[in-house]
């Protein structure tokens, strides 16, 4: 039975907290940073006071932008919502295409999509981060506008209209608000582009929908429905025309053909008028389908990339139109991204290379390249020229340098839904996750890097399900094929895997836990069985749930004492010297997810889940000897002092409650999907979350 959805601060000395020597970038394939800057501001500040601005997609306010100064060493705050910041969040997927821009006048400022949130970043400092909120799916498209005032974004069809409307949003960059809300296309935006002069936004669809919105007051210019979807859409610098109103020209791509749209001001109709028009091709034929275009500085040139990894070269002009000039092969695998800048044209291709090409019109050599892991899904330029960001299809940037390109990954993430989450119990150095798609991830949380990833060796797409981090620093992990999997931690990109049990359960390993006595793992099969720590052998298993096992752990006092919680909604107590079982709790309504034990008073249990609240469970009792009106609730998490409550709610919240108050003591907004996952740090400075939409949050405590 599956429950859920399916599909610190810089480390400046350079050294690998796992193996206490110099991290070995080259190893990574990459080079270590040409520069590095210490962490400069303080930190933003999220709280739920409400905007004027009102998210139309979900029933709640967005957050307010709130800066707030770091707290002097030593200075205990009070348990409030300033207690808390957002310090990072990571999850980049790589999935769309030209969702990533360096900002065009504020340097080292990357704009990016990161599920359904826009990113507002400092290139040097990953920690210091802005969200704008507005969509309520993944977001498709993205632009900046030449100037950088505006940013434009588009998503997927809303699952929660009834009809897949993808609204595209209009936002202020520097008042980091929206402006307006452009609607009439569907399923998913997969163009954006601004007028060089900011004036115009043109957009398209999947449902071959072209539309082009002024900017000024919001009305729309052209608005057609097409036989054959738009592949890409770009413009032209403005042009003087015969009246006061420039004239524009975009270019757009249809199938095999390039059309040269003219938009021009008719005094007739005190309206713009498009007129189309196919540009020329050679007589002997050119049949390609088009994947991205750019135009040089003059607006004399148009650099197109194919999915044959060709680049076509075009000139173009109002009178002439669009003239077929040259061809160049660049790749093997299709021509995804491109960027001019100057004398130079960098080409991001699907074989993972980045090549740089120096010339002008139609004459262009190769002067460098470099081969990268994944798809170059995009690429853009700071605005010195200096630096290049390449967003890769396996979830990484990189920042690379435009001189000799060489390279270093600024980020990475999980490509699918984070399913499971573990830190440490003894360090506070890094931490591990697991997605569905069975990749597990162990990360440096000064730098929130990947430090390596343990992925099973020769197998054809194993699902992820649990993972644990023993106090040895061995990850192990639970598998949807029911194997249970442990890997050693490295320095190397992929690390080896250091045992495993075969068959340890039918169906999913749903949850896991390993001290210095012995391993207990959870299944799909509604069974947890017990394996001694050294041979890995079964010693005992307990049968007395009828559905999967969502938690299971020893207990904090007596080690023999194991706790269970299942989606049968009963929560078990079983002694494993006297092989019976102590006490059965029964949960009346919703599905348990998750369950932790107090530290103080009675050692209660405490589970959450959906359409319950959370409940306290005493060993002595069988009924619920307390609760707090929470609900919608996927995971829960006590503070290493015992007095806090952390949990995460299926609208992407991490809430936060006093044990001794039962009082909520803040509601912070940081996913834009359920939170999967939560975790303390073993200091409780931090919290890490995880979500369905595969982003992972730090948050900050100051208590």
């Amino acid at each position: 039975m599956n429950l859920r959805p399916q599909p610190g601060h810089q480390n400046k000395n350079g050294i690998n907290p796992i193996t206490n020597t110099p991290i070995d970038y080259a190893q990574r394939g990459n080079q270590q940073p040409y520069y590095k800057q210490p962490y400069p501001q303080p930190p933003i500040q999220y709280t739920q006071n409400p905007q004027q601005y009102q998210n139309p997609y979900y029933n709640q306010t967005l957050p307010q932008v709130v800066q707030q100064s770091m707290p002097e060493a030593g200075q205990k705050l009070p348990l409030q919502s300033d207690a808390i910041e957002l310090d990072h969040m990571n999850g980049f997927s790589g999935r769309y295409r030209d969702v990533i821009h360096l900002h065009p006048q504020k340097e080292s400022t990357i704009v990016y999509a990161l599920a359904g949130l826009i990113v507002i970043e400092n290139l040097n400092d990953k920690h210091q981060q802005l969200f704008l909120r507005g969509h309520d799916m993944d977001i498709s498209a993205l632009t900046l506008s030449k100037t950088g005032r505006y940013i434009a974004s588009g998503q997927m069809g809303s699952r929660n209209a009834k009809t897949p409307e993808a609204p595209v949003i209009l936002w202020d960059f520097n008042a980091r608000k929206p402006m307006q809300i452009f609607r009439g296309l569907r399923d998913e935006i997969t163009n954006l582009s601004f007028s060089s002069d900011d004036k115009f936004l043109a957009a398209t669809a999947s449902n071959n929908n072209l539309i082009i919105w002024n900017c000024q007051d919001y009305t729309i210019v052209h608005n057609k429905l097409l036989e054959v979807p738009i592949n890409l859409i770009t413009w032209c610098p403005p042009r003087r025309s015969s009246t006061k109103h420039s004239q524009y020209l975009i270019v757009t791509s249809q199938g095999s053909n390039i059309f040269l749209n003219t938009m021009d001001f008719d005094v007739a109709s005190m309206q713009y008028q498009l007129k189309q028009a196919p540009c020329q091709l050679p007589s002997s034929g050119l049949v390609r389908n088009y994947t991205k275009a750019v135009i040089d500085q003059n607006g004399d040139y148009l650099y197109v990339g194919t999915h044959a990894g060709e680049i076509c070269i075009f000139s173009i002009s109002s009178q002439q139109g669009g003239i077929f000039k040259a061809t160049i092969p660049v790749s093997n695998n299709g021509v995804l991204s491109i960027n001019i800048f100057g004398r130079n044209l960098f080409v991001g291709s699907g074989d993972g290379k980045v090549k740089k090409l120096t010339g002008s019109d139609t004459r262009w050599n190769l002067e460098r390249e470099i081969c990268l892991e994944g798809r170059m899904n995009s690429i853009t330029t700071d605005p010195n020229g200096n630096e290049l960001l390449a967003g890769t299809s396996n979830g990484r940037i990189y920042r690379i340098n435009t001189a000799n390109l060489d390279s270093v990954v600024h980020t990475e993430g999980h490509l699918s839904s984070v399913v499971g989450l573990s830190v440490p119990l003894n360090a506070c150095d890094l931490f591990v996750s697991i997605d569905y798609e069975g990749v597990v991830m162990v990360w440096d949380m000064n730098e929130m890097l990947v430090i390596t990833r343990c992925i099973p060796i020769n197998m054809n797409r194993v699902k992820g399900s649990s993972v644990y981090l023993d106090p040895d620093r061995t990850v192990v992990s639970g598998w949807r094929d029911g194997f249970i999997r442990a890997y050693m931690i490295t320095n190397k990109p992929v690390s080896p895997i250091k045992w495993e049990i075969v068959n340890a359960h039918k169906g999913a390993v749903t949850s896991l836990y390993s001290d210095q006595n012995y391993y207990l793992s959870g299944g799909e099969d509604s069974i947890i069985r017990v394996w001694s720590k050294t041979a890995r052998q079964l010693i005992t298993q307990i049968s007395i749930h009828s559905k999967e096992i969502t938690k299971v752990f020893p207990d904090l006092m007596k080690p023999n004492l194991i706790h269970s919680c299942s989606a049968d909604k009963t929560i078990y107590t079983y002694d494993l010297k006297t092989d019976k079982k102590v006490i059965q709790h029964q949960s009346r309504n919703g599905v348990l997810l998750d369950m932790t034990q107090r530290k103080d008073n009675e050692l209660e249990l405490i589970t959450c889940g959906i359409n319950m609240p959370i409940q306290f469970w005493d060993i002595d009792i069988v009924e619920p000897v307390q609760s707090i009106d929470v609900t919608k609730l996927n995971s829960i998490a006590i503070s290493p002092d015992g007095k806090i409550l952390a949990t995460g709610s299926d609208s992407g919240e991490l809430i936060l409650i006093s044990i001794l108050t039962q009082s909520i003591l803040g509601k912070y907004l940081g996913h834009s999907s359920g939170v999967s996952k939560v975790a303390w740090t073993s200091d409780q400075k931090q919290v890490i979350t995880t979500s369905y939409d595969g982003t992972v949050c730090l948050w900050n405590i100051y208590l």
